[in-house]
């Protein structure tokens, strides 16, 4: 069992991809800690694949996995955690905003106690550098103040794709999740938080990188969309019978 997973979703990310897969390898092996790289591809109509096969001839630990049609990011991210076999998952987005040198903050976390730790652009922090273009900080912000009033108060970024998880923590979440595309996150970690899991938010740099895929006129509609289905689907049983995994009793 390597130590770490790193899971990737990609949709047509030719041109990103592979300095965010050379980073991460060259990272990874620097620290001689066991790991794998799986890079989900997301019924891409590119050369995603063809460039993730011309990698892994001459790097070890990548792994592909596809599937056709596109079936959405949150659908993609599930296939990879429960599919990864490492002891700790991290979510690592395909354009490499979040550097991979990071990934020390969120162990650091988890090493304090945390079964999910999340990075954050939001969060205030002397310590680090968040440069992200003005529209979609305003964006975000709106969008982040609906989540923290109906699902996640306390939790100020919800959507950085830069995330790790303890692997018993993810498959248990990931299992029960059902959101396809624009909110699985905000999803899971309400899953997490109802499930009693400690969820510890860390800040990171983050760089926006060019090439981005998000529609700002449909996608934040589609997300509110979603948003609501969690928070209906909590009142009418859509998860089912949510028990917390670290509490004798079931949460409000």
């Amino acid at each position: 069992m390597p130590q770490l997973s790193v899971i990737i979703p990609a949709y047509n990310e030719e041109k990103r991809l592979p300095s965010t897969l050379e980073s991460v390898h060259k990272y990874l092996s620097e620290s001689e800690r066991t790991f794998e790289i799986v890079v989900v591809d997301d019924g891409s109509v590119d050369k995603t694949r063809d460039v993730v096969n011309e990698f892994a001839a001459q790097h070890c630990g990548i792994r592909l996995i596809t599937h056709s049609p596109n079936m959405g990011k949150g659908y993609s991210v599930r296939e990879g955690m429960l599919r990864a076999e490492g002891e700790l998952l991290l979510l690592d987005d395909a354009d490499g905003a979040s550097p991979i040198e990071e990934l020390k903050r969120l162990e650091d976390a988890i090493n304090g106690g945390a079964d999910v730790a999340i990075g954050s652009r939001a969060k205030p922090s002397s310590e680090t550098v968040v440069n992200a273009l003005s529209h979609r900080k305003h964006i975000g912000n709106t969008f982040n103040m609906i989540v923290q009033t109906l699902l996640l108060p306390g939790i100020q970024d919800t959507q950085c794709g830069f995330k790790l998880f303890k692997s018993s923590v993810a498959k248990d979440l990931f299992s029960i999740a059902k959101l396809d595309r624009y909110a699985f996150d905000v999803e899971v970690l309400y899953l997490a938080k109802v499930k009693g899991y400690e969820i510890a938010e860390v800040p990171i740099n983050w760089t926006n990188i060019e090439g981005s895929k998000i529609n700002l006129v449909t996608d934040p509609i589609n997300m509110l969309i979603e948003i609501a289905r969690i928070y209906f689907g909590k009142k009418f049983g859509r998860y089912g019978k949510l028990v917390s995994s670290k509490k004798t009793h079931e949460p409000g």
